[in-house]
């Protein structure tokens, strides 16, 4: 995409704006004419979602993010505020980034492995192109790819603007009474980077070159460059936070990723966790659906083995895990990480409203040590007065 962005955004809207509200024609007289009564709108909400997101975001929508403007638009929201969401939105920053770190060209893996895909059609009409994952090696073989390629050496969806998904994330982590906390995936630390300004010991693990180029200059010094099963730490945490991270794991090798994990988390700590998952949940409901004809099929109790691609054949933002929020918890309990539901729904309670903005946010676990002996109540307070201070603003 070339620099005209700003210049394509205002393009779309006009075009819109052209075709819901055109000029009244005017009298050829010195007093123009009243305008002429207008009738009602009829450009569907559907096609204005697909053009603010082309235009601005410089891509299709995905099946989600289009279903939930069309929400908003359907209920009142005017264009005009859509616009400004997608244009203040991590990912329009991501995407100016890129304009100046441009991604490295990927290998078009359909054209390389042709066998390793299969494409369907979803009962409304959307098709998928689909990477077979029926075994371990399939998943091995992703895995692979994503590292040699250096897939995550660009700027992906998670931004690094301090916004206020970032500072609801580190209130959270306050709320909790962390003085200090590990972050899983910290691209350039925009959560850590408030904590460690809050008095947090802090440490950020990635593994993306580009993280450590834009990092935070106060955190920079607190992050370390690897993988979580190659990392060293002699220490314990309060607080383990994986946002939009775990999801990038092998799942091959998740049992030692999980204790791993549980390893980090103190004892009356907690793992924050927030993750695209599957089907309905009996806390956060559902957030994205099972669209995948192979994912109705083994239920939620298995790992899916299908992963939603990119027309060139790689995992959408790169996730390894495809899989129900049942699947999902049986894994760390079999660890001894368990949720904390009574956490959780305070936290859904508090943060209605944004989950209804940012409704990706929602699929999130509490998870803790089955000993942890906190005051739960006492948690909840906490994590209201921090989410309390950062709404008010």
């Amino acid at each position: 995409m070339d620099l005209s962005i700003h210049t394509s955004a205002r393009s779309v809207l006009q075009k819109i704006a052209d075709k819901l509200n055109p000029l009244p024609v005017r009298a050829r007289k010195e007093e123009p004419a009243p305008p002429e009564p207008q009738p009602p709108l009829q450009y569907a909400p559907a096609d204005v979602a697909d053009a603010l997101y082309r235009g601005i975001l410089d891509r299709a929508p995905d099946q989600n993010g289009l279903s939930n403007l069309v929400d908003q638009l359907e209920s009142g929201k005017s264009i005009d505020a859509a616009a400004k969401d997608l244009l203040s939105s991590s990912e329009f920053m991501s995407t100016v980034l890129k304009q100046l770190i441009p991604p490295h060209q990927l290998p078009d893996l359909v054209q390389l492995h042709p066998e390793r895909y299969e494409r369907e059609t979803t009962s409304d009409g959307v098709p998928l192109l689909l990477f077979k994952a029926d075994s371990d090696a399939d998943f091995d073989f992703m895995e692979h790819a994503i590292a040699h390629h250096r897939y995550y050496d660009g700027v992906g969806v998670w931004g690094v603007k301090i916004d206020l998904d970032k500072r609801i994330t580190a209130a959270l982590v306050q709320g909790m009474g962390a003085t200090s906390c590990l972050e899983l995936g910290c691209f350039t630390g925009a959560v850590i980077s408030q904590l460690e300004e809050a008095g947090v010991d802090v440490v950020g693990l990635d593994v993306s070159h580009v993280a450590f180029a834009l990092a935070y200059q106060n955190i920079k010094h607190r992050m370390v460059f690897a993988d979580l099963l190659t990392a060293r730490f002699e220490r314990r945490f309060d607080v383990v936070l994986a946002m939009d991270i775990i999801e990038h794991l092998n799942p091959v090798k998740f049992d030692q990723y999980i204790s791993a994990i549980a390893a980090l988390v103190s004892k009356d700590g907690y793992f924050y966790l927030n993750s695209p998952m599957f089907g309905a949940d009996d806390v956060f409901g559902q957030v994205f659906g099972t669209y995948v004809s192979q994912w109705q099929a083994v239920g939620e109790q298995q790992l899916y083995g299908r992963f939603h691609c990119d027309e060139l054949g790689w995992p959408l933002h790169g996730h390894l895990v495809w899989a129900s929020p049942v699947w999902w918890e049986q894994q760390f309990a079999a660890h001894g990480l368990v949720r904390d539901r009574t956490i959780e729904r305070a936290i859904h309670a508090k943060l209605g409203a944004f989950f209804s903005d940012t409704p990706a946010r929602k699929s999130l676990f509490v998870l803790k040590h089955k000993d942890n002996a906190r005051d739960v109540q006492e948690v909840i307070n906490g994590i209201h007065a921090a989410l309390d201070k950062v709404l008010s603003d």
